[in-house]
Order: C-alpha cells, then structure tokens, then sequence
C-alpha cells in the first residue's frame, strides 16, 4: 500500500569516519541504502522465509508451561505495558514466551491455537554493526565483510564501485529446517520440525563482475 510518509528519509552523515549519503529508516544509525566515496550498493527484499509458527500445547493446569518432548517446560511470562492516548491506565498484556518465540495467536481473530511465532528478526541484534561496517566499505571484500553481519530480513544487495566493479551478494539469516518447509504451523512439541541452524554466508549467492 501507499505510505504517506515514506518510512525512508535521505540523510549524508559527514564526519566521525563516515561520508556517506542515501537512505535511512527513523531510529537507524547510519545509511542502508546509499553509496560513499567509494562504493555504492542498492537492496530488494529476497522474499524468503524466515518466520514460522509453532503450535504449541499449553498445560491446563499451568498456563506458564508448554509441553516440549513429553514434559512441560516453563516458559517466560513477559509483561507488556502500552500506554494509550486519552487513557490515564496503560493496556498491559502478558506474553507467554516459549522456546520457539512468543504465543502470537492472542492477535489473531478467531484462532483458538497457541502459536508461538519463531523468526530470524528475533535471532540477532547486529543491524547497526552491519550498517556501520557497510557505510564504511572500500572494496568488494569490505561490502561483503559487512553483509556477513547483516541478520534479517534477508535482502539482495548489489553493488558497484569507483574502480567499476560491479557485484550482488545476498545477505542474511535463512533458517535451515529439520522437517518441512514451514508453510503451515508446525507441532511445537515434538521437535521434528525445529531449526537446526542458517545456511552458512559463504553458501548464499554472489557474483561479482
């Protein structure tokens, strides 16, 4: 859909080591799409999956507690508090948070189902080194250090310099799944169907020249 403001703003950040000039999103340090004195780069979504929901059998008894492998396994109880305009008492939610991620389908109309939502967003924390080492790239071989922090979402990422290389490389987490493809909900309790890691950044795809 449209989007009236865009959610990107052009910014050039000039000192501190960095010139670089492009795009960025509200809250981010740096510039995710953008060039520098010597290197320039462009991003698209891969459109791969990274999330999947888990269905989760919680114990009747405990609600803190889902069944993982035959036992019932605490889980986190994470006490959300969102304050709303023209309310003087903020709407607080409890989200039970299981090995596979947060219990989702209280947002979901009419699903009766615990699913826990398990995503690549949650695996890592390492946006802003990523972009940072990218702002600061000279070469083909700085572009792709970079990228290899890069966790979600994955994105194609091009690339061209002032030596006039051109190049693509793939960035991001794609999780490497035990069983199945995860299209649909899988059981959470019977650990067929986990991640068992990510395609190493070596085995995505790249090309340069």
């Amino acid at each position: 859909p449209l989007q009236m403001p865009c959610i990107w703003y052009e910014v050039h950040l000039n000192g501190g080591g960095l010139n670089v000039i492009g795009v960025s999103l509200p809250g981010v340090a740096g510039v995710i799409i953008g060039h520098n004195e010597r290197i320039a780069w462009g991003i698209t979504n891969t459109m791969t999956d990274g999330d999947d929901l888990f269905v989760e059998r919680i114990n009747p008894v405990n609600p803190r507690q889902y069944d993982y492998g035959g036992k019932w396994v605490d889980g986190d109880l994470v006490r959300e508090e969102i304050r709303v305009r023209g309310r003087r008492e903020p709407v607080v939610e409890e989200v039970l948070v299981t090995g596979h991620g947060p219990i989702v389908s209280p947002s979901i109309p009419g699903e009766e189902r615990a699913l826990a939502l398990r995503t690549v967003v949650a695996e890592s924390s390492q946006h802003a080194q990523a972009i940072l080492l990218l702002d600061r790239a000279d070469s083909w071989e700085g572009f792709r250090e970079a990228l290899r922090h890069w966790p979600a979402p994955a994105q194609n990422f091009v690339y061209a310099d002032v030596e006039g290389n051109i190049g693509y490389q793939m960035g991001g987490l794609v999780p490497i799944r035990a069983k199945g493809q995860g299209l649909v909900p899988s059981s959470g309790w019977t650990g067929e169907y986990e991640w068992t890691g990510f395609i190493p950044f070596d085995e995505l795809p790249s090309v340069l020249n």
